[in-house]
């Protein structure tokens, strides 16, 4: 009986030797060859689910985003405002291997996006679902008294995610900064609830 291939399965463990290859070498060391000696799967087997090295570059990036959105969708609902907002928004910072990794590559493929649009799209479409997020959040710690009645609720959605978006590229910089990281974010949310100065 022919052995069954899960097809997302292999897809994923195909991007995963894309995030390693960008990791280790940078973007220049992606190619069709270079990723299906990397996932231990025949050139062609490879070709038939990502044509070109931009279809790989795409996944993989798109691979990215849907697993932080995924481990966002797990803290929603969390009881205490505050912890919910710190939990959400921590699976957007590389505080770990995982995340670290994720961001790395994610920042990589932005570095690529003038060479392939669909990395552009993809790019721009992520920001958009941060700001959102941000949105989302600030707007909940308003209408629980987490965020003071002073504050514009969309002024602070840009500023929160100005402080993702630095503090995330401070870490990768600067991997000692990780340290840090989660007291500055705790720190920042606390300071929502006092009045604008």
């Amino acid at each position: 009986m022919p052995k069954t291939i899960d097809h997302e399965q292999r897809k994923a463990e195909v991007a995963a030797a894309v995030w390693r290859l960008i990791v280790g070498s940078g973007v220049g060391a992606v190619s069709l060859r270079t990723v299906a000696a990397e996932a231990g799967i025949v050139l062609g087997s490879l070709r038939h689910s990502f044509p070109t090295k931009a279809d790989l570059l795409a996944y993989s990036m798109q691979l990215v985003h849907t697993s932080v959105e995924q481990r966002v969708a797990t803290h929603v609902g969390i009881k205490d405002p505050h912890a919910m907002a710190m939990a959400i928004l921590l699976e957007l910072l590389p505080v770990d291997e995982r995340r670290y990794t994720e961001m790395r590559v994610n920042v990589a493929l932005i570095a690529e996006s003038p060479a392939h649009p669909r990395l552009a799209e993809l790019a721009e479409e992520a920001q958009r679902a941060i700001a959102d997020l941000c949105r989302q959040i600030c707007r909940h710690l308003a209408a629980t008294d987490r965020l003071h009645s002073t504050r514009d609720v969309t002024t602070e959605a840009r500023r929160l995610h100005a402080l993702i978006d630095g503090l995330a590229l401070h870490v990768l910089v600067t991997p000692a900064a990780a340290r840090s990281l989660r007291s500055t974010l705790d720190a920042y949310l606390k300071d929502l609830a006092a009045p604008r100065s």
